[in-house]
């Protein structure tokens, strides 16, 4: 029997779990009181995904023997992954009281806590693991993972390379540094750890290929783009692969095969339940309470555009509720923002459980997500169920998952055709979906020199982030600026690789790179400001400009748009038409490329078009906030009414 149980631990160890789980139930017939073989053969239900029977099996051992502490411990695991952290708690606690040295208890104390979003008690936990074993790579790589989270990258990054020291092989520690050094926009030390991880996490090679070839993007380096591109969607289509759903908006316009990614990631990231799925209503109130769910109330696009929206919330029928987890000091734009709330409440530091029992608390009848699949969001809320209505809104261009009940867009953003491509039903507002907020700070005594823009000549823009930008668009942008004389392209320095990238290109087909302007990061009022001395901005494609969008067109800068048929590539397209401006819409490389000269080369169509907008904006309801507030008031007390009356949720249309 010994042999035998060498045997499976063996098999175990190597991941051959139905191997290791045949022979543990082979032994088990003749000994059932074996505490160790059950303990074993919960782990691998456990491994297996099987938690139910992995807790019959492991408090089965701890009936027959209650004072080992490793079996505490792996119940503790257990619930971990089920999501129920008060009962893993519990049993983390009880291993400590029986092994007050048990190092790895701490450890996954620390782990639970971080869930919990309560970091100094992670961070404690982590602390005492590492005193009893200071050569723990794990606790190393979940302690980086917490600085990670709260935004302090240099002792991340500390704790990462440490974990690599002690595991040289330690394949969550290589995926952590690269997450790392991706957010620093290091994408040349993040590829190095990707390459490294096809050795490690060969299994996994074309997962890796594909964030090298989207981290690659980010610093226009296109090494054989239409290739890596067209075997992304494959893999995608093909169920090979499996991406953070943000990463390939910028690269991929097909509505299906971003929704197909998406469903792919919501089962494999998170544990969706059926939770979403009940009923959850309460009595009829006075007013209508709006839950509005973001870590962006602060200085951010999100908040930039939604302000005047929640200043103009009607008080009297609606009751305005923000919840705000932001990873990030509160700046004057939270606190601008939180006084136009009926309540704001700080959420950072709450686990989603708290924050479902607290709306549950205030009966929010209708919660917002601004987020979607954005950094630092809560989506596990919304799959908990934290409201009986839940709707996706803004903070992320298309579709998030069935947990949701609704998105918001407008008739050109979601064309019928388009309709099955979401999971969700769609509020359809009546003229664009996206909000605008009026600036008054814009400072009118600037000139052009202030931002070292050309004094003289048409100058094209394209404040973009760089990743938006692909060699379709940047060989467009290459024959418009050989076709036009006196121009110059303005875009902004997101990153030095970048910069230096796309000079080298610039550089080889033939454009003299002092036509090339790369401009800083600006303030928000200096960044508005810049658009009045530009001429034409140009958009990019499959990922357009949004809130940009939204800020040059209301600046009166005419935008260039090619429309697509997926959500983050129609948006700027979206507010054209709302403007009445559809003659800068274009469907085709082709016909932008043509009009992008026209314009730069007849001045007076120019001046045309720019006093057509200018026009537009005033007569158009796409920058007037109270209209779009009370449009967006009449599709919540729609949606509110139709689940009063126990109707499933359909398509809303606001006229």
């Amino acid at each position: 029997m010994i042999d035998n149980l060498s045997q499976g631990v063996a098999f175990h160890k190597i991941g051959k779990l139905e191997d290791a789980k045949k022979i543990y139930e082979a032994i088990l017939k003749s000994n059932p009181n074996n505490f160790e073989v059950i303990n074993l053969l919960g782990v691998v239900f456990l491994q297996l995904k099987k938690y139910d029977n992995a807790i019959t099996l492991i408090t089965r051992a701890i009936d027959i023997n209650p004072d080992h502490p490793s079996l505490y411990n792996n119940l503790g695991a257990t619930y971990k992954e089920l999501g129920d952290y008060n009962s893993a708690i519990k049993n983390f606690k009880k291993t400590i009281e029986l092994n007050p040295n048990y190092a790895g208890a701490y450890n996954n104390l620390g782990i639970i806590f971080k869930k919990n979003y309560q970091y100094k008690e992670s961070y404690y936990y982590y602390q005492q693991s590492i005193k009893l074993n200071p050569n723990y790579a794990e606790t190393y790589n979940n302690l980086g993972s917490l600085y990670l989270e709260i935004k302090d990258f240099d002792k991340a990054n500390i704790n990462f390379n440490k974990a690599i020291v002690l595991k040289p092989d330690y394949v969550d520690a290589y995926k952590n540094r690269a997450i790392l050094y991706s957010i620093k926009k290091d994408y040349l030390l993040a590829n190095k750890d990707y390459e490294q991880l096809k050795i490690l996490d060969s299994n996994l090679k074309d997962f890796y290929d594909g964030l090298i070839f989207l981290n690659r993007n980010q610093i226009c380096n296109w090494v054989d783009y239409e290739k890596n591109l067209k075997r992304l969607e494959e893999d995608i289509l093909n169920n090979k692969i499996i991406f953070p759903v943000w990463n390939i908006l910028s690269c991929i316009d097909s509505p299906n095969i971003i929704k197909n990614n998406t469903q792919n990631y919501n089962n494999k990231e998170y544990n969706l339940n059926d939770s979403y799925k009940k009923k959850l209503k309460y009595p009829k109130q006075k007013k209508i309470r709006i839950g509005y769910y973001s870590a962006d109330f602060r200085n951010h696009a999100v908040s930039y555009l939604m302000a005047s929206v929640f200043e103009c919330h009607d008080k009297n029928n609606f009751e305005i509720i923000g919840f705000n987890f932001s990873k990030y000091p509160d700046d004057n734009i939270t606190k601008k923002i939180s006084k136009t709330f009926d309540k704001f409440f700080d959420v950072r530091n709450i686990s989603d459980q708290d924050i479902i029992d607290r709306s549950k608390e205030l009966k929010i009848d209708i919660a917002i997500d601004l987020m979607g699949h954005t950094s630092d969001n809560r989506i596990n809320i919304f799959i908990n169920k934290v409201a009986p209505i839940q709707i996706n809104f803004l903070g992320y261009p298309g579709t998030v998952g069935s947990y949701m009940d609704y998105i918001i867009a407008d008739k050109y953003l979601i064309p019928n055709k388009n309709q099955d491509a979401y999971f969700e039903k769609i509020i359809y507002m009546p003229d664009s979906f996206q909000p605008h907020s009026v600036n008054n700070k814009i400072n009118k005594n600037y000139d052009s020199k202030k931002f070292n823009l050309p004094e003289s000549g048409f100058v094209y823009c394209c404040f973009n982030s760089s990743y938006k930008i692909n060699p379709t668009i940047f060989n467009s942008w290459i024959r418009i600026l050989k076709k036009t004389k006196n121009t110059v392209l303005c875009l902004l320095e997101f990153n030095k690789f970048c910069k230096d990238n796309l000079i080298t290109k610039f550089s080889e087909q033939g454009i003299d790179v002092n036509r090339i302007f790369f401009l800083p990061i600006l303030s928000y009022e200096d960044h508005l400001d810049r658009f009045k001395f530009c001429d034409l901005f140009l958009d990019t494609f499959p990922c357009g400009a949004h809130a940009t969008a939204n800020d040059a067109l209301s600046m009166g800068l005419p935008l260039l748009s090619i429309s697509g048929d997926s959500f983050q590539s129609r948006i700027s397209s979206s507010l054209l038409k709302n403007l009445n401006m559809s003659e800068l819409i274009t469907e085709n490389i082709k016909d932008y490329e043509n009009l992008a000269i026209h314009l730069a080369n007849n001045p007076e169509k120019l001046k045309e078009i720019k006093e057509k907008l200018i026009s537009s904006s005033k007569k158009s309801n796409t920058f007037n906030a109270k209209i779009y507030t009370k449009n967006l008031e009449k599709a919540y007390k729609l949606i509110y009414e139709n689940h009063s009356q126990n109707l499933v949720p359909k398509n809303i249309y606001i006229n």
